[in-house]
């Protein structure tokens, strides 16, 4: 019993010995330690995210999207009828052609028969024509002797009426004289019929001839159809043509396009067309041609995103389709590139070919004085906030554009004020506020850089 109660005593003498140890152990603590931070009350204000503004020239770009075509593509079409006995190996979808290549021959045998037919048309009329000249110069001669021989037959009428007269010769004498002058007369008159008969002849054989010269020039025509020649340097797109096959007339059997320039078909929206065409000193009409059109835009640039890689090609405005897209109200810019396969290295960079779906970023104009801000820091109504004197104004701007990106302000707000872009709730003009710098991360990238 005395045992146990000299154990507890023990235990009670250590626990009050740990207790003092920890009461000066916080005593030298609270004595030496640092002292607490300040810190400021709320009433200081909220802490917001700022970036100074500065004035710069922005060049508006446009974006759209469209589908890459040829400029030029022409239909193959076959002129004449027949059947193919040749065809050039690169007649196939896919293949390239060069100007001048003979892509396919029909049998020109039919053809060269009708040529043959047409000539020989032609040299009867010729020979007929020479027939006719040669009348015309036999019965002029005709007349002349006719008219000759009645001029003596006359003479002779005339005196023989004055011997008749005289009594010198008797009514039977004279009567003879007249009939061999009335014989003669008809003979100078069928002459001269004879010889006009013939100019309207040479005209009907002349026209006959003319007639047969366009038609041997056709048959030519025709027979040169049979073989049909690539138009230009480039690539088949389709081809249906074998030999063998017969080939109709106006049939379609193919199509070949030009691979030096392609074109891009960009809808904008109205609201963003009108940053794309430029101003042009003293132009105060509506362009009436395509060089005067072309004054009015600037260059574009195509972009293909694949394989985790964007490849560009530079391009240029040429045409503007007329009127709106009927389903979209948008308008139509052509853009066009020169050289799509110049930049082409096999497994590094594409080329741009027909089908390709691409993005095209129009250069539009520059505005000289603007300022650039992040398109969160524009809220509703066209305001935003700026810092100044340790609280919040609110301004009102003339924005030009916006899109998801940025804002492009040009009114309402001056250079070297401080923009706020944090998000402020409640924002009430005057509250105080405490500014922190942003992050260069934060700016908007430089004017004209893709996004």
């Amino acid at each position: 019993m005395g045992f146990q109660l000299d154990r507890k005593a023990m235990f009670a003498l250590a626990g009050a010995a740990v207790l003092a140890v920890a009461l000066v152990v916080s005593f030298i603590l609270v004595r030496t330690g640092p002292s607490p931070s300040v810190v400021r009350p709320a009433a200081e204000g909220r802490l917001v995210r700022v970036l100074p503004l500065k004035k710069q020239e922005k060049t508006l770009w446009v974006s759209g999207y469209g589908a890459v075509r040829p400029k030029v593509e022409v239909q193959v079409v076959p002129e004449v009828s027949g059947k193919v006995i040749q065809r050039s190996p690169g007649f196939r979808s896919g293949g390239f052609i060069q100007k001048g290549d003979l892509l396919f021959e029909i049998d020109p045998r039919d053809y060269a028969l009708a040529e043959a037919q047409r000539k020989a048309q032609l040299a009867q009329l010729e020979a007929d024509i020479q027939r006719l000249l040669q009348e015309e110069q036999n019965n002029r001669a005709d007349l002349e002797i006719s008219e000759r021989h009645l001029r003596v037959v006359q003479a002779e009428l005339d005196r023989n009426r004055r011997l008749r007269d005289q009594k010198v010769i008797s009514e039977n004498q004279y009567e003879a004289t007249l009939q061999s002058f009335l014989r003669q007369e008809r003979t100078a008159l069928a002459a001269r019929n004879a010889l006009a008969l013939i100019p309207p002849q040479l005209a009907q054989k002349r026209a006959a001839l003319q007639v047969a010269q366009a038609q041997l020039e056709e048959a030519r025509l025709n027979l040169e159809r049979t073989k049909y020649s690539a138009p230009f340097d480039g690539r088949v797109r389709q081809a249906k043509a074998e030999v063998g096959d017969y080939l109709r007339a106006g049939q379609p059997i193919g199509a070949v396009h030009d691979m030096r320039v392609v074109e891009v078909p960009v809808s904008v929206p109205v609201e963003d067309a009108r940053w794309v065409v430029r101003r042009v000193e003293g132009a105060s009409r509506f362009p009436a041609s395509q060089e005067e059109a072309q004054r009015f835009f600037s260059s574009a640039e195509v972009l293909w995103h694949r394989f985790g890689q964007t490849f560009r090609w530079e391009g240029r405005v040429t045409l503007v389709e007329a009127g709106l897209d009927e389903a979209t109200r948008a308008i139509t810019f052509i853009v066009e590139v020169d050289a799509p396969l110049g930049k082409w290295v096999p497994g590094e960079y594409p080329p741009l070919i027909a089908g390709m779906f691409v993005q095209v970023r129009i250069r539009g104009i520059a505005v000289p004085e603007a300022f650039v801000i992040p398109r969160t820091a524009l809220h509703a109504g066209d305001q935003v906030h700026i810092f100044r004197g340790g609280a919040l104004d609110v301004r009102k701007v003339q924005v030009l554009r916006k899109d998801e990106s940025e804002a492009v302000v040009q009114n309402g707000v001056d250079e070297g004020e401080q923009l706020i872009l944090s998000a402020i709730p409640d924002a009430v003009p005057g509250m105080k506020l405490r500014a922190a710098e942003a992050e260069p991360g934060n700016r908007t990238p430089p004017a004209g850089r893709a996004p």
